[in-house]
């Protein structure tokens, strides 16, 4: 298994409990849906990326705010490109307006990952008092993305060494090929995957209907408070933003 897949916020200025982490992803998710004004995803999207920097993830918060600059510029650009073919605008504002209205729950996504490990995240669903039918289910889909990481590594290598290429024109090119010698291979390796991690998930007992005990600490610190009011708060400016802009294009 890959052990770097996930990661921690030890070294940040801040750590956020995972269920402060859930919450940040719902209220991403909902921002995704529900607001449909650049403003107000814009804003959400740059306290994301100030709280993964707090949580020990500069570069990544860097990258994250340089890519959001840029779509920012295209889509301003866009605006007074009155000359620029349409096919070329059209391709241009369906990239950009995808990238926008993912990006919030994309990054949510990344922040659970890379700043959670799975021991503390499984403590956190205990904590919440979740079934044990559900926590299992979890955990093994948590090792899973891993362990089936490595699996395609292997499955490129060995195409490799075979002469077969698995670039992304090739992939466009020959579809059929890539079900043959992508999709098949990992299809076989994952179903083995899982009953393997199962197996392993049921060894430690965590199908049992008894209160676990954990190395890990779950609790509900001052900051994890202050991050559920700001992160409800934008959520409800991105809201407002999206009503006033709705009325302002009917207007």
């Amino acid at each position: 298994m890959d052990l770097t897949f996930y990661g921690e916020d030890v070294k940040g200025l801040i750590r956020v409990d995972p269920r402060t982490k859930v919450l940040i992803f719902i209220t991403s998710s909902l921002v995704c849906v529900s607001s449909y004004s650049d403003i107000g995803i814009a804003m959400y999207s740059v306290v994301l990326c100030i709280l993964f920097a707090l949580c020990g993830k500069p570069m990544t918060a860097l990258k994250a705010s340089l890519a959001l600059g840029v779509v920012l510029f295209v889509r301003a650009m866009m605006g007074n490109s009155k000359g620029a073919p349409e096919v070329i605008v059209m391709v241009l504002t369906l990239i950009t307006t995808s990238f926008m209205f993912a990006f919030p729950t994309l990054m949510s996504i990344y922040f659970i990952v890379k700043t959670t490990r799975i021991s503390h995240f499984l403590s956190a669903f205990q904590a919440m008092h979740v079934p044990v039918k559900a926590i299992v289910p979890v955990a093994v889909f948590f090792r899973f993305l891993p362990t089936v990481t490595d699996e395609w590594n292997g499955i490129r290598k060995a195409m490799a060494f075979r002469g077969i290429s698995l670039s992304p024109v090739q992939i466009i090119v020959h579809p059929w090929k890539t079900i043959e010698f992508i999709l098949i291979p990992m299809l076989f390796s994952s179903m083995s995957v899982m009953e393997e991690l199962a197996a392993a998930t049921m060894a430690r007992g965590m199908d049992l209907e008894v209160r676990r005990s954990s190395y890990e600490e779950v609790k509900l610190h001052a900051v994890d408070y202050l991050l559920i009011v700001l992160f409800a708060a934008m959520f409800v400016l991105a809201a407002v933003i999206a009503q006033m802009a709705k009325e302002g294009a009917v207007l």
